[in-house]
């Protein structure tokens, strides 16, 4: 946006030798100066708006300081020349006084026009909704403009003029990429650099970051990640943050290792983008750690409360197993009394959730329990090994469990579901995910690949579930495609992210930073960030058709609600055109507490239809 010049608001004007005129343009300053202090006091951003509000609602307010002024990053100090007393006032003294009096007056006038400036927002928002649903409230200020008032150097990657983020990049080797490449979830590191440099070209451009720039450097990890080598990655957070002194760490999608952002979180830096870790982790790393995924605490205790509304034999005993497999005559549990067995991995995290949150909240809400357990190690190499074990914990021979809830990361399945077909064992497959599982692209490649080589008869085709991402628009009308043509880029970003959807689970994690980022107003702090955060406000949710978006205290981590769904592998995607889509029933979304009661279990077809 082109400077303002001061003389739009200020008219320069000449003293004369009056003895009182020649004073009007301290007393004007001071007028104005007091002006600015009563209307913009020097204050971040702020909101009334509570969780369950729409965005749009969000009242952001000003921030300025008075004292100083600057036009072009040269800050000026005012003060009257040309004093009254003696023989050696003159008048051209004053009339010089007053003009540099003045000119002050009026820099200090536009810098505060500049910071209550609304011309860049569109519809009560940064940028259009139509874009991005979740854009921000807006923000008065001149995006791109210097602010010599924003404090500067406010903390460790926070200059007056940039914000340092290192954007951690891994690759999890040769036989996960190629699962992920079918599941368009492969990124390359020149593809992530590439998302990253328009990334930080649309932040800055869109946002108001009181004077300064967001910067992301790209960083590949040297550390094995698949299984994790928590030794190596946590020295190597030590050693990034010593290297580039950065306000944030983002590591999109990272499902391995929430020892990595506690040692983040260890060194003073915002660690964020990882997906399926617990409320109490991002607690005890607060204000160090935020996701735009909705945590594991939160999905696994809706989960337990849909279980209890819809599933469970043990509060409604006439509610049995219904949407087993049938493959096995021998061993055919529809019609059994549910027994639910739960896979999940051994990071320290997700395994102190299954036993300290599900399982208590199964028992509180409806007496129920988890019968059988199984934590993997995220280790390709060691998968055979790991499935046979599972399936024996799951398949046990006295009381098998007959519903398995597979709290995966989107590989791992693979693996399980080609092992339970070679056993000949056939639960019902639950989903309460919040790894990626619950992509089209995803549960398409559980219908072939290793998971299904013959592509019939296939373990997935009957699962049903949570999940809390959106509906998959067509692929290249979701919003990631939108803010990539918006700045004009031209590669492919299906090739450069893996695939469209992949792409929009990235869009989700930065602009939920550069929205926390602006919130926080000038004075840049962790502590600042999140004490301001749920005044963000919230989007979606309900019947908007989009997830519900928004922070509270104690609750770092962004998507609040679900939806219910079950897998149709005759019915085309919308996004891809190709067989298999998840299908939503029951209506809108459901936070928590809100799932209704189904007495005959959830309105899953037991034959999939051809649409849905």
């Amino acid at each position: 946006m082109p400077e303002v010049s001061p003389s739009r608001f200020v008219s320069e004007e000449t003293t004369s030798r009056n003895r009182f005129l020649r004073f009007w343009p301290l007393l004007a300053l001071l007028a104005i100066q007091a002006l600015i202090i009563a209307i913009a006091p020097s204050t971040a951003p702020s909101s009334n708006v509570a969780l369950g509000t729409t965005g749009a609602g969000v009242t952001q307010g000003q921030s300025a300081a008075a004292g100083s002024s600057s036009t072009g990053g040269v800050t000026t100090t005012t003060a009257l020349s040309g004093a009254e007393g003696g023989t050696g006032s003159s008048a051209g003294g004053t009339a010089a006084g007053g003009a540099k009096t003045s000119a002050a007056a009026s820099t200090a006038a536009a810098a505060q026009a500049a910071a209550q400036s609304t011309t860049h927002c569109s519809g009560g928002r940064e940028f259009p909704s139509s874009l991005v649903f979740y854009a921000p409230a807006c923000t008065p200020g001149t995006i791109g403009a210097a602010d010599p008032n924003n404090g500067g150097a406010t903390y460790q990657g926070v200059t007056g003029n940039t914000i340092t983020v290192v954007d951690y990049y891994s690759d999890d080797g040769p036989e996960v990429d190629a699962i992920d490449q079918a599941q368009g979830q492969y990124v390359s590191y020149s593809g992530e650099s590439l998302w990253d440099a328009a990334m930080a070209k649309f932040i800055n451009a869109n946002y108001v970051l009181y004077g300064r720039t967001l910067k992301i450097i790209p960083y590949q990890g040297q550390c094995q990640t698949v299984p994790p080598d928590t030794t190596c990655l946590t020295a190597e957070m030590d050693s990034i943050v010593q290297t580039y002194q950065p306000y944030i760490i983002l590591w999109v999608n990272n499902t391995l290792c929430s020892t990595c952002y506690a040692e983040i979180a260890k060194d003073h830096t915002i660690g964020l983008g990882g997906l399926g870790f617990s409320d109490t982790l991002s607690n005890e790393l607060a204000p160090y750690f935020y996701s735009a995924d909705q945590s594991s605490s939160r999905i696994e205790t809706a989960f337990a409360q849909w279980w209890c509304s819809q599933m469970s034999s043990v509060n409604v005993p006439s509610r049995t197993v219904k949407f087993a497999g049938t493959e096995n005559s021998s061993q055919n549990f529809n019609g059994e009394p549910r027994r639910l067995g739960v896979i999940s991995t051994n990071d320290p995290d997700n395994e102190n959730t299954v036993t300290s949150v599900l399982a208590p909240a199964l028992a509180s809400d409806c007496g129920d329990k988890i019968w059988h357990t199984y934590f993997y190690s995220q280790n390709i190499n060691t998968a055979a090994q790991q499935v046979s074990a599972g399936l024996a914990a799951m398949d046990t021979s006295t009381d098998p469990a007959n519903s398995v809830l597979c709290l995966c990361d989107s590989t791992a399945p693979q693996f399980l579901f080609e092992g339970a077909s070679s056993d000949n064992y056939w639960p019902e497959i639950l989903m309460a995910n919040d790894q990626l599982m619950d992509l089209d692209d995803t549960g398409q490649d559980y219908e072939s690949g290793v998971a299904c080589p013959s592509g019939k008869n296939c373990e997935f085709s009957g699962a049903f579930g949570l999940s809390p991402i959106d509906p998959q628009p067509p692929a290249g009308s979701g919003p990631a495609e939108a803010v990539w043509k918006a700045e004009g880029e031209t590669a492919s970003l299906n090739s450069t992210l893996g695939s469209y959807a992949n792409a929009d689970t990235y869009l989700e994690q930065y602009l939920m930073m550069a929205n926390l980022i602006e919130n926080t107003g000038p004075d840049l702090t962790p502590d600042n960030m999140q004490a301001r955060a749920p005044s963000m406000g919230s989007f979606g949710g309900g019947a908007t058709g989009h997830q519900l978006l928004g922070f509270a205290p104690g609750d770092w981590q962004w998507t609040q609600d679900d939806r219910v769904v079950y897998w149709d592998e005759n019915t085309p995607s919308k996004y891809n055109n190709v067989a298999g889509t998840f299908c939503q029933i029951e209506g809108a979304r459901f936070n928590l507490g809100q799932f209704p009661t189904e007495t005959g279990g959830p309105p899953v077809p037991l034959d999939r239809p051809p649409t849905c």
